[in-house]
Parts: C-alpha cells; sequence; structure tokens
C-alpha cells in the first residue's frame, strides 16, 4: 500500500522520505544526485519513488538554484488576444530552455501587483504583454530584472519594446475598403486600452494617404464586445453610418457585427465591418471577420530572443531575419513585426465569401 501523500494527492519528497525511512534532507539528496549518500541508499530511495510516482516540481528545483532563468510574463485577462501571445511565449521560452511563469491582471489586481508576484518567485527577466503602467511604476520597481514590453512604449531606456506594425496594418484595411468602392470609413476606437491613441493616429494617416481626410470619422469604442455594439446604436440613433466600420479590434467588430444585425442593417451590402488581431473566433461562419493578423508566435519569439540576450549579455540574440530591429532614442531595441491581412466576408460582395492572407 502507498505511504501518505501531501496536499492534493500528490507524493512529495515528504512522502517518499517517511517510506524509506530516511530524513528529508537525504532523499532530496539521492533525487538529485548529489554527494554524500551511498549508492545502495540512493537505489532503494530511487525505487520506493518510482513506485510511489513522486515526480518533482520544475519550478521547485529552478528556485533552489542561485540563478532561476524563470522569464515572468504579466498579461491581462479577458483578450484573446493576449492569449494567443502568451501561447507563444510558452512555446519560445520551451524551445530555448526556459520556464515561464505568468501573472495575470484583473479588474482588481493591477500590473503591479502581478509583477510583485513574479519578483517574490525569482524571476529574472520580465515580459510585460500590453502593460497598463506607467513609467514611473516600472521604473519605482527595486532591483527590477531585464524587461521587455509587447504593444507599448516607455521612456525607459533600459527596456526593449516588440510591436507590431500598427501602421501597415490599418493601411491594408483602409486600401482594402477603398478598392471595394467604400469611402466613408469610420474608426470605432479602443476607448481606454493602451493602444488605443497609437491607432488613432495610424486611422488617420491611412485615410490621409488615399486623400480622404474629410471622409475618416472616429467615435468613441473600446476593446470589448459591448463598446462595439454600444458605437453601432449611437451611430443609428444620429443617423450617421458610413460605408465601413473600422473597429480597434476583433472583440469590438464582434459587438458591431451583432447590433447591426440586431437592427436589422446587412453587412456587407449596407456596411462592411473590419476587426484587428485575427483571434480565433473572426474565422467561424457566424461572423467571417474581415481583420488583420498580427503574428502572436513571432511576436513571442521575439520577445524571449530579446529578453534572454539581456539576461544573458555574452549570448547572441539571434533575432529573425524578417524582423526589423533599431535603436531606440533612450535607449534599448524596438522589433517591429509586420501584420497581414485576412479578407472574409464582411467586406466581401455578396454571395462572395473570402478566406485569404495578403502581406
Amino acid at each position: 500500500m502507498k505511504g501518505p501523500r501531501g496536499r492534493g494527492g500528490r507524493v512529495t519528497i515528504r512522502t517518499v522520505a517517511e517510506r524509506a525511512g530516511r530524513s528529508i534532507s537525504t532523499v532530496s539528496a539521492a533525487l538529485n544526485g548529489s554527494d554524500g549518500v551511498a549508492e545502495k541508499t540512493r537505489g532503494e530511495i530511487l525505487s520506493i519513488a518510482t513506485e510511489l510516482g513522486y515526480q518533482a516540481d520544475p519550478r521547485a528545483q529552478f528556485l533552489r538554484r542561485s540563478h532561476t532563468g524563470l522569464i515572468g510574463a504579466s498579461f491581462a485577462i479577458g483578450q484573446a488576444y493576449q492569449g494567443l501571445i502568451v501561447d507563444g511565449l510558452f512555446q519560445a521560452a520551451s524551445a530555448m530552455d526556459h520556464a515561464l511563469v505568468l501573472a495575470t491582471s484583473t479588474p482588481h489586481r493591477d500590473v503591479a501587483d502581478g509583477l510583485r508576484s513574479l519578483l517574490l518567485q525569482r524571476c529574472e527577466g520580465l515580459i510585460l504583454v500590453d502593460p497598463d503602467l506607467s513609467v514611473g511604476a516600472l521604473a519605482g520597481i527595486a532591483d527590477r530584472p531585464p524587461a521587455v514590453l509587447i504593444g507599448t512604449s516607455t521612456d525607459l531606456g533600459d527596456v526593449d519594446e516588440v510591436h507590431s506594425r500598427d501602421d501597415v496594418g490599418f493601411q491594408l484595411l483602409v486600401d482594402h475598403l477603398v478598392n471595394t468602392g467604400r469611402r466613408r470609413i469610420t474608426h470605432v476606437d479602443g476607448g481606454g486600452e493602451t493602444a488605443a491613441g497609437r491607432r488613432i493616429e495610424r486611422f488617420g494617416q491611412a485615410m490621409e494617404r488615399r486623400g480622404l481626410t474629410d471622409s475618416a470619422r472616429v467615435v468613441p469604442g473600446g476593446g470589448d464586445e459591448d463598446s462595439g455594439a454600444r458605437a453601432v446604436h449611437r451611430l443609428i440613433e444620429a443617423d450617421e453610418l458610413p460605408e465601413a466600420l473600422l473597429c480597434f479590434n476583433d472583440h469590438c467588430a464582434v459587438g458591431a457585427l451583432m447590433e447591426l444585425r440586431r437592427q436589422g442593417l446587412r453587412v456587407p451590402q449596407d456596411l462592411a465591418v473590419t476587426g484587428y488581431d485575427d483571434i480565433p473566433v473572426t474565422a467561424a461562419s457566424a461572423f467571417s471577420l474581415t481583420t488583420v493578423r498580427q503574428d502572436a508566435g513571432l511576436i513571442a519569439e521575439v520577445a524571449v530572443r530579446a529578453l534572454l540576450a539581456r539576461m544573458h549579455p555574452d549570448q547572441e540574440g539571434h533575432i529573425p531575419a524578417e524582423v526589423a530591429g533599431e535603436d531606440r532614442p533612450l535607449g534599448g531595441r524596438l522589433y517591429r513585426v509586420v501584420p497581414e491581412l485576412v479578407v472574409r466576408d464582411t467586406t466581401a460582395p455578396p454571395g462572395e465569401r473570402r478566406d485569404t492572407a495578403r502581406a
């Protein structure tokens, strides 16, 4: 019969020690291959550990080291695109033999709280995904390890940044809409989202390049479905619907689509709708949303490689050749990843379904 287990039924070193009749320190040394344990004793302990199904806790092993090598990643729940980034971070970190520790921010837990938890776990590098965090708050973290920001900018000189090229993404969207005959285009902005201001600027620049500054309009929105629905409701009430809605992100666009349908309007016959990010739901037949695909996997890989170059300055970073990198004015490096246009039904002519990516 197997001996007692730890909390949650997990077999711990204490479990093995009790079965073997040895001290925890002896069992730990035997399992870790340390010197000072007789081979016979080591063999008995390993046999018992195998019998009990003992598995070492990788994080505990990291924490026992003088250098953990742990990468801490901070992200906000509720945004599917950030989930894609986190998945990419796990894959990239694992491929480069590093462990990833996550900290989430919620409406009741801010980014700073999450960073403190990562530091308590002795993370030696930080990746912040689109953080809602002031420069002062980041600079004020005592003994802060190297950091890389994804999707946002800072005046700090000792961090690197990885961005998707919104200038390219918005130009692709505007060009596509204009080429399908739409000129009166309204941008539903991101409200309080960290990228909102930058995307408003990119929208204005893209419209200006097409000579459509007078046809460009920005209305309040946000980063979730309710924001898109509210924006559409206000436009209908004011009788100000454009020929196309270019929404801040896919969540906002999905909300806009649902409200347009609720109001009896046809997409794309009455107006076109586009999103941004290409989260999985956008390809579903219920939405078939034209959007911009940000390469979350590549963005994550670049962020991990840039961070490891800071954590281990003696090692070359090997940033992928297709990613443009440049020195930031105050220090650090900026890496920019080019997105793709994905054309689907919400901008296609009636009866024609499209699902193709264009650089």
